[in-house]
């Protein structure tokens, strides 16, 4: 036992004692933690398989299992959740499915060890590899789906061909390719679905969606009733004709969704019609519910997991055009530094929203603000002083204003915002707050050489050519008087600021 200096060190006896005794306890927390995660993945994989079970015919393997992928996914997803204890965890569940299903030992370990073998090379193969990307955002992504998919279906294969040997009497070159068949259709439809699901985030009072993402929300719900009406209108046209061509006939509907540019909504759709597509090939319209046809070809298999492939590399490809859309969007409408709106698309806008007030007859705020002797700190302190003020006085402007506000840079220093919902006292209280906000924070950073902001408010219902105009006038009479001031356009004396001395 390690004694504890009393001396002069005395004062530090407390904290050396108090950082020993936390260590187990952070250790206890870190380790329950791992505990509950391996926890979660064991009845996870526990029941997915007794789901799967459920499609097993005599004398084959399970129709659908997507357990597999669905693991692989999750682990891709979340590296370091693979732990020692998470891989007991999840081969356990495995195991305990099989048995409580009424598989005696050594069949369930013979089965789940070719599942185990094709995730763990599906995980451990890709994981460290540097330019890996598994993001389904661009159309290079499904290769490395694709070539994940493939790895771990190969190495299941490899030892499944064995495994139907033992238990089936197949040969091994047709009981591994029935194995990677049956495998490859599940990567293919289960690992992109898992790879591209968003994170639930429930709303709080703090965080509540805002406006624009329920309007693109309900966007979204209205362009996914096209590709779902195309598939329950096809799906019952395939059950009626039944033939390999019924396979195809969700097409249409797969299309229609990946062109939607998103890629979990596609990959929903995509299982949605494999599913079908299996009962189809499972169950023909001429067949008996109860009486399937047999085992489903190893051709309609790959062709399955061929025609899922189709539509994630179109809805992948729509997402990179769409992202690269948005940043080009981005870079013409936006300063690069301060993310304010350019001159152009602050115009554009502007003159929506004045057209708007005016069919309410509703007079709006419109102010231009300059920074005071900006070249002056520029000079002093340097250019990246300089964006550096240019950047915080536009963060300080988007604090002091909402989201109906209209933020732009109209060159060099020179900003304005039109509120096309404020009152002129409204609108005179948000240009105090930026004046004396940008004036508490330009000089606790640069002193008597920090840039202030001169402010002209004009509140009228006029063109916006008009508004423009006497605002300048405004902001002319505000830097030539005594600068850091607020001055209105149909005021001939300037405003003198609260606390201005």
């Amino acid at each position: 036992m390690a004694t504890v200096d009393g001396g002069k060190h005395g004062k530090l006896a407390p904290a050396v004692i108090m950082a020993g005794s936390g260590a187990p306890a952070l250790r206890c927390t870190q380790m329950g933690a791992q505990l509950r995660t391996s926890a979660g993945f064991t009845a996870l994989v526990f029941l997915v398989c007794l789901l799967s079970i459920a499609t097993r015919m005599p004398d084959t393997l399970a129709v659908f299992w997507p357990t597999n992928a669905l693991l692989l996914g999750l682990l891709l997803r979340n590296p370091t959740a693979a732990t020692p204890s998470t891989w007991v965890g999840a081969a356990a569940g495995y195991l305990f499915a099989d048995l409580v299903t009424g598989s005696d030992l050594p069949r369930a370990l013979l089965l789940n060890s070719a599942n185990m073998i094709g995730v763990l090379v599906g995980f451990y193969g890709f994981r460290r590899l540097r330019n890996l990307d598994l993001s389904l955002t661009r159309g290079s992504s499904v290769t490395w789906v694709a070539a994940v998919s493939v790895t771990a279906a190969g190495s299941a294969a490899t030892v499944g061909g064995f495994i139907d040997v033992i238990l089936f009497g197949d040969s091994w070159p047709r009981g591994a390719l029935y194995w990677f068949a049956y495998e490859l259709l599940n990567y293919t439809v289960v690992l992109p679905l898992v790879l591209s699901s968003p994170a639930i985030r429930f709303p709080t009072p703090a965080h509540r969606p805002s406006a624009e993402a329920l309007a693109q929300l309900r966007l979204q719900g209205k362009r996914v009733a096209v590709p779902l009406i195309l598939l329950l209108a096809t799906a019952p046209v395939a059950w009626m004709m039944g033939g390999l061509g019924a396979l195809t006939f969700s097409m249409p509907a797969l299309i229609a969704a990946a062109l939607l540019g998103h890629v979990f909504i596609t990959t929903l759709f995509i299982a949605v019609a494999t599913a079908w597509g299996i009962t189809l090939a499972v169950y023909p319209p001429n067949a008996m519910p109860t009486m399937p046809e047999g085992p489903i070809s190893i051709s309609t298999l790959i062709g399955l997991a061929l025609l899922a492939g189709g539509p994630l590399v179109i809805a992948c490809a729509t997402t990179e055009r769409q992202r690269i859309y948005a940043a080009l969007h981005l870079a013409m409408t936006r300063d690069d530094l301060t993310r304010a709106y350019r001159r152009d698309e602050f115009m554009r806008r502007a003159d929506i929203a004045l057209a708007e007030a005016a069919r309410r007859s509703q007079p709006v705020a419109l102010l231009m603000m300059d920074l005071d002797h900006f070249k002056r700190l520029n000079d002093t302190f340097g250019h990246g002083a300089g964006d550096r003020a240019l950047a915080d006085f536009a963060d300080t402007v988007r604090d002091c204003t909402d989201e109906t506000a209209l933020f732009a840079r109209m060159g060099g220093e020179e900003f304005a915002v039109l509120l096309p919902e404020a009152s002129r006292e409204t609108a005179l209280d948000i240009a105090e707050l930026i004046r004396s906000r940008q004036r508490a924070a330009t000089t606790g950073e640069f002193g008597d050489l920090g840039a202030t902001v001169s402010v002209g408010l004009v509140y009228a219902a006029a063109p916006l050519t008009d508004l423009l105009a006497a605002a300048d006038a405004a902001l002319y009479r505000a830097k030539s008087s005594r600068r850091d001031t607020v001055v209105v356009a149909d005021d001939p004396n300037p405003t003198v600021p609260v606390g201005w001395r």
